[in-house]
């Protein structure tokens, strides 16, 4: 098993877990400087001027075969699986929705180890989970 990521370590990585936690989950997980980098990327998306998919924030990696897709919409649908496309994600979020996320990812740029969850309560099955500091870099699905 690998180390939990630190600020030594700059890469936001990301992938779909069928069973983590008691549920299928996205998690996002890095260090400090990751979380804020997410941070940053969540206020562009809400705002129609960020990231089209998770790998376009900068040092954000995906550690399976998972694409996400961050679409702002007009009302909130969570993330849904591409029925054509089983590992492309699209995480519909309305805008105030992606700011909601911004400031619950806010704490964790920090320093300390913690998550949070990201749920949307309008639809989808899967919850995001944000984490620094609590799962090795070589974690995967």
């Amino acid at each position: 098993m690998g180390r939990p990521s630190t600020m030594l370590d700059p890469m936001l990585r990301y992938g779909y877990f069928r069973d983590l936690q008691s549920g299928p989950k996205l998690l996002l997980w890095g260090g400090p400087d990751d979380m804020a980098r997410l941070y940053e990327a969540l206020a562009e998306v809400a705002a129609r001027e960020g990231p089209q998919a998770l790998t376009d924030i900068t040092g954000c990696v995906a550690v399976d075969d998972t694409t996400v897709l961050l679409e702002t919409v007009g009302e909130a649908e969570g993330i849904v699986r591409d029925e054509a496309e089983g590992d492309v994600f699209h995480w519909r979020m309305d805008e105030e929705g992606w700011y909601e996320f911004q400031q619950l990812v806010g704490p964790l740029t920090r320093g300390a180890p913690g998550h949070q969850a990201l749920q949307c309560h309008a639809g989808g099955d899967i919850d995001v989970l944000v984490s620094v500091g609590e799962y090795p870099d070589n974690l995967k699905p």
